[in-house]
């Protein structure tokens, strides 16, 4: 799994950061200087969908206690709808059991999905406190997955990816998309529980760094405060900047890998150069990497610049945002012939020129 659209840079040589969580490490608030991690991008990247599908399930069982089963099924359908795809290969690859972390993924969102759609919530909640073991197990097999520094990254990486839903949801200071709102209230409530696992000991070794963390995530809970948003809503800029501070606290005190985002036109550059991928590896006859590609380009790379196209050209993401975000999957999951997806991909060009010129982005491509 590539990652495109967003860039990864290590804290500075010479910062003075946390050890490790495993044992045998430096310890914790201590002080010392840790080498620059052997995890990479990609391993973060990886785990960060592991616990957006965790997120999504969060929304889902409070949306279904609250009677909104509607609700329930959404979000209890996106794991297997947008993440799924993104994390079958690095899980399997890095555990020893991972192909089995894969298969229990499978049947454990499945089962989510399911008893949603049977309006179940019950069985929900069961299906996906199973998820979420199965999703601690996973990241822990991870290069490094159980150290202060991966945990950071985590932690900073699903916190922007709430800024950029938040920044879809709520325009000039209106509520455009629900959905979107719930995605940034699940992934801030998913990485303020993981920082709860590293907190002692980032409040003992920086008292200043860790007063900030807390004051940005006190800014976000209030923006926040649950699966339905708040009666004044916060600006976009305002959640944006809080997750920044901690994502930057966490560079400084655990050497977290903080996602610095590329600007519009390589993002969309990112998402051509995707589309020619998507052909030629369906046409070659994987179909699976062909769908796990076309997660990319949507997950990874529109959502970044989804929020100025619904601004400037609601019309043309209309149509677009449904065509990357799943149509392209189904159908390759169905198995169109190579003609037909290619009519996909160049409708997926035309709409994607319309966008850019809208948002005033300029590539080579």
């Amino acid at each position: 799994m590539k990652r495109t659209a967003t860039v990864f840079v290590a804290a500075a040589l010479g910062v003075t950061m946390l050890g490790a969580c495993s044992e045998g490490s430096s310890a914790p608030g201590g002080g010392t200087e840790v080498a620059a991690p052997s995890f990479s991008a990609e391993d973060v990247a990886t785990a960060s969908a592991l616990r957006q599908i965790e997120g999504h399930h969060i929304v889902a069982v409070e949306l279904a206690e609250a009677d909104d089963m509607t609700g329930a099924q959404v979000h209890a359908h996106h794991p297997i709808d947008e993440l799924m795809a993104l994390i079958r290969e690095e899980v399997a690859e890095h555990a020893e059991d991972g192909d089995a972390h894969v298969a229990d993924l499978d049947e454990q969102t499945q089962a989510a999905a399911d008893a949603a759609n049977a309006e179940d919530a019950e069985a929900l909640t069961s299906a996906t406190e199973e998820t979420a073991t199965t999703i601690e197990t996973a990241q822990a097999a991870l290069p490094e997955g159980d150290t202060y520094a991966f945990v950071g990254s985590v932690t900073a990486d699903l916190l922007t990816t709430a800024g950029h839903e938040y920044e879809e949801a709520v325009v000039d200071g209106e509520l455009e998309l629900l959905v979107e709102y719930q995605d940034a209230y699940a992934f801030v409530t998913v990485a303020r529980s993981l920082y709860d696992t590293i907190a002692p000991s980032v409040e003992a070794a920086a008292a200043e760094e860790a007063e900030e963390i807390e004051a940005a995530f006190a800014t976000l809970a209030e923006a926040l405060p649950g699966a339905q948003p708040p009666a004044t809503l916060a600006d976009a800029e305002d959640v944006a900047a809080a997750a920044a501070v901690i994502a930057h606290e966490l560079e400084e005190t655990v050497g977290a890998l903080v996602p610095e985002t590329s600007d519009a036109a390589e993002v969309w550059a990112n998402i051509h150069t995707l589309l020619d991928e998507i052909q030629s590896t369906y046409e070659g006859g994987d179909p699976d990497e062909a769908a796990e590609l076309a997660a990319e380009a949507y997950l990874e790379n529109y959502e970044l610049v989804e929020a100025s196209v619904i601004e400037a050209a609601p019309d043309v993401n209309a149509e677009l945002e449904p065509l990357l975000g799943a149509d392209l999957r189904a159908q390759i999951a169905a198995g169109i012939t190579a003609e037909e997806l290619g009519v996909m991909i160049d409708r997926a060009r035309e709409l994607i020129g319309e966008a850019m010129e809208a948002t005033g982005a300029e590539t080579d491509h």
